[in-house]
């Protein structure tokens, strides 16, 4: 990779002695398309609220985050402010509440336009219009004067696309963008996403506990439990070969369409909680191979190949 678009190193997060997130590191290129995956608890999207410096108190970042060149960790705020929504934005989990219900969905859109791009209110409503047939909501012209609580699911979702693609940032973060969403608008909104993101040559997170959705969007895949990285990989030998057992647990509980039916599996136990996380690898109280030696130390996120590397000492065949 040439020159990263963002750099994050030995990123951590807590929240007065917990540790939500520990010693993230990463890369993203221009209009690369990174999967972030794992379980709820997981830290991806506290990871990604690091990134735009939202992580709300009393919680402290540390770490290094480079962004086109800048450290976003030393930006004055008001620099930082203008660097939301224009060069970075933020596709957040859930419309209903990440959009405001007493303004309609066109001045919401119309909010970044103005306040980033300098539009007036004719020029912004103008522009929000072509933001809307952009991500095809139909019958658009009406919708700009509606309100969060008369669209549909999908729709707001695609509200929130707008308003993350409204000053073409240079990289969005997507932080469950399909959640909630029945399986059709899901294709949908992925396809929408995957062509914008093309068209735009955006570099885009992609937050998701759904392998299935980085298997048709992502380029590379970080997989995160308990606050870690456990595995990295490009995303075709992410699935051709895991080498984590976290992310080979992952894997088997995806439905398969071919081959015999047969009951789903599921990975036993639930992810610890910040404030009681085992001594060695946080996986080993739900992993099937855990030995000795992985209870005794956390194990290092360790090159296995070009371009991959997992926190496991074990080989899988």
């Amino acid at each position: 990779m040439s020159q990263p678009l963002l750099s994050v190193r030995n990123l951590s997060v807590a929240f007065g002695r917990s540790k939500v997130v520990e010693d993230i590191s990463f890369d993203l290129g221009a209009g690369e398309i990174l999967g972030v995956v794992g379980e709820s608890g997981s830290g991806k999207s506290i990871t990604a609220l690091s990134i735009l410096r939202l992580v709300p108190a009393p919680g402290r970042v540390s770490g290094a985050i480079s962004f086109a060149g800048a450290d976003l960790m030393a930006l004055p705020e008001p620099e930082m402010r203008a660097i939301r929504g224009r060069d970075i934005a933020m596709i957040f989990q859930e419309p209903m509440t990440s959009l405001n219900p007493v303004f309609t969905c066109g001045d919401q859109v119309m909010e970044a336009l103005i306040h980033h791009r300098g539009l007036d209110r004719t020029g912004a409503r103008a522009e929000a219009l072509k933001l809307l047939k952009l991500v095809e909501i139909p019958s658009a012209e009406r919708r700009l004067d509606d309100y969060p609580h008369q669209l549909s699911g999908g729709m707001r979702q695609r509200v929130m696309i707008a308003m993350a693609l409204a000053c073409r940032p240079k990289l969005l973060l997507a932080d469950e963008p399909t959640t909630a969403l029945d399986a059709t608008i899901q294709a949908q909104i992925l396809d929408l996403l995957r062509g914008l993101q093309r068209e735009l040559g955006m570099a885009v997170v992609l937050i998701t506990h759904d392998l299935g959705v980085v298997a048709e969007v992502a380029h590379r895949v970080l997989v995160m439990y308990a606050g870690k990285v456990v595995e990295t990989a490009p995303s075709d030998a992410i699935f051709a070969r895991p080498f984590h057992p976290y992310t080979e647990g992952l894997l088997a509980s995806i439905p398969r369409l071919e081959g015999p039916i047969s009951r789903l599996d599921a990975i036993p136990g639930q992810v610890p909680p910040p404030d009681a996380m085992p001594a060695g690898c946080r996986f080993a109280p739900r992993c099937r191979y855990a030995a000795e030696p992985c209870r005794a130390a956390p194990p290092p996120l360790a090159p296995r190949g070009p371009d991959r590397a997992a926190a496991c000492i074990r080989t899988p065949a």
